[in-house]
Order: structure tokens, then sequence, then C-alpha cells
């Protein structure tokens, strides 16, 4: 996946090319919230990544940080499969487009597989933190 293509899955890219001209790849972020709300059928990702917003307003605001957090939430979930999870960090996480505008999602890394497809994607909530890094 290109570094920027899982964000034309959007329903509004411009949500995060708000903060970024490139935006960072999911596979670089650390996956960290994982959230099945079945009442909705949907899947929110929370993704923490280290490289910080390129422009906009919120640059200003960011010197004091060194992490940033932004949610996507896929809605009209289907085909949801788990085959175990271990713990947060790291993991591959793959969007590809499907058959009538389905996303197709995927996220693995070892000891963790899951898969489902959504019709639709948009950008949650986003903010900056402070993130101890083991050195």
């Amino acid at each position: 996946m290109s570094e920027s293509s899982w964000s034309s899955f959007l329903e509004d890219p411009q949500e995060i090319h708000r903060f970024y001209n490139q935006v960072p790849e999911l596979n670089d972020c650390d996956l960290f919230y994982f959230l099945m709300d079945e009442r909705g059928c949907g899947v929110t990702l929370g993704f923490e990544t280290s490289r910080m917003p390129q422009h906009g307003q919120c640059v200003s605001e960011a010197r004091e940080f060194n992490s940033f957090e932004f949610y996507l939430t896929f809605l009209d979930v289907q085909a949801f499969t788990v085959e175990g999870w271990s713990g947060p960090a790291r993991k591959d996480v793959t969007l590809v487009g499907g058959a009538a505008g389905k996303i197709h999602v995927k996220i693995e890394s070892p000891g963790s597989f899951v898969a489902f497809e959504a019709d639709s994607v948009s950008l949650g909530k986003s903010r900056f933190g402070l993130v101890s890094r083991k050195g």
C-alpha cells in the first residue's frame, strides 16, 4: 500500500490531509485501540504516531507534544473474523477496495488476525499527547 492510499478510503480525505501532506503509513503507527460496537455494526481503530502534523493551525499547538493520535471509524461492518489478538503495538493494517464499494480491512501480526469489510470509514477524533518512548 502506498504511503497515502488509506486516506483515499475516507468519506472526506481532507479530514486527515488538513494535518498532513503525506499521511503516516498505518503500519508505522501503533494500533493502541480496537472497539467493536455490535449495536451499530461498527469498528473503531485508534492509531498513535510520533510523526507530527505538518501544517495547519495545530502545528503551533503541537510543540509541547511528541505524539499524535487519530481514530478511524468503520461503519456497516460485515464478514468480521478474528483468529487471535496479541498485545498492542505495530500491526500490518491493510485497506483494499472491493466489490460494490466495500472496504476490505486486514489487521495482522504474529498471534493476531482480524478481517472485516465495511461500507465506509471516517476520521474520528484526533489529539496530541506525550508518550514516553523506550530508547
